[in-house]
């Protein structure tokens, strides 16, 4: 059966995707703020967040009565920011979503640049990009990484001597608008028929790596991946700049030798594997002597995720969610809005 104009006229051009967890505070700012854009109430735009099982109540304003445009889904389980964004775009009948951490705060009209730069993609000859990363801010207006060089052994080996803020990312100098191998996901523009060819974000990716891992099939099946610095966000609390609780470190390390499983030469992935078993050891027996027993914990619990991957055992996002909880306790609030 055929929709009517009228139902048509209503399907938005674009559904933003808010994946929170324990971090509703943010999530009210930054819901407060979109929904005053006029993109919302004219139905061009519209507003999903997919909460992950958060223990604290949704906020009533946002449930018994929600703006116009904005919609809750409350999840029963935390199964990762992947399986959220999933989520979202079952919800979701737009052509395009826009992924934003909930501590992001947006500039006003970043709706209306951010549906120019759809028209101009979906003009363009040919396929629309599959992916465009957007630029990030941090609070004092200075450029945060956003883009970066897929992984291989040698660069993952290498980066361990950069400064943990860095790590991921290439220096701003080396940056151009244009294709890029990977964007970070705090504030990612998904073209939905990319997200359907593809099969959607891998939910055996709990945090960190995902949008790696989405780029690089993206990329492997004909679709460009973009950044584009001319529309940005402020975002407040990247991973990166936080200290890393043991529980954290656990899923990361999974995060990361599940990505050189999935997507490079096994020679990689098991010379990665003894790597990160070296390290887990020695600093579990340091830590250990030292009596920081939950870090002791955390980097035998490394150790096992390593091994438990090169046997090949399917280790995906919530098993090692429970792993890492079991082994260093359930989550702390530091880790809140990471997922």
């Amino acid at each position: 059966m055929e929709s009517s104009p009228l139902e048509v006229s209503r399907r938005p051009l674009l559904s933003v995707v808010v994946v929170n967890y324990r971090s509703w505070p943010d999530v009210v700012a930054l819901v407060g703020s979109l929904a005053d854009e006029p993109e919302i109430r004219s139905g061009d735009c519209e507003v999903v967040v997919i909460d992950n099982g958060s223990p604290e109540p949704a906020p009533p304003r946002l449930i018994d009565a929600p703006p116009v445009g904005v919609r809750v889904l409350l999840q029963g389980a935390n199964l990762g920011f992947s399986a959220g964004v999933n989520a979202g775009r079952r919800a979701s009948s737009a052509g395009w979503l826009l992924v934003l951490n909930p501590d992001v705060v947006p500039d006003p009209g970043l709706l209306a640049g951010i549906l120019g730069r759809i028209r101009e993609y979906e003009a363009r000859i040919g396929r629309a990009p599959g992916v465009v990363g957007f630029g990030l801010r941090n609070p004092d207006g200075s450029r945060q990484p956003s883009v970066g060089a897929f992984p291989n052994l040698l660069r993952t080996a290498w980066e361990q001597l950069i400064p943990r803020p860095r790590r991921k990312y290439q220096p701003e100098w080396r940056l151009r608008p244009g294709p890029v191998d990977w964007v970070t996901g705090a504030c990612l523009l998904l073209n939905a028929a990319m997200l359907d060819d593809v099969g959607g974000m891998d939910e055996d990716f709990f945090l960190y790596h995902e949008e790696v891992a989405l780029c690089r099939v993206a990329l492997d099946r004909g679709w460009t991946v973009e950044y584009d610095p001319g529309v940005s966000v402020v975002h407040l609390r990247p991973l990166q700049n936080r200290a890393i609780s043991p529980k954290m470190r656990v899923i990361t390390r999974h995060s990361k030798l599940l990505y050189f499983r999935k997507h490079l030469p096994r020679r990689q992935f098991l010379a990665l594997g003894v790597i990160v078993r070296l390290e887990a050891e020695v600093r579990a027996a340091w830590c250990g002597a030292r009596g920081l027993a939950q870090e002791a914990r955390g980097w035998r619990a490394i150790a096992d995720v390593s091994r438990r991957l090169a046997r090949g055992e399917d280790l995906g996002g919530p098993g090692v969610l429970e792993l890492a909880e079991a082994a260093t306790g359930p989550t702390d609030r530091d880790d809140a809005d990471a997922t």
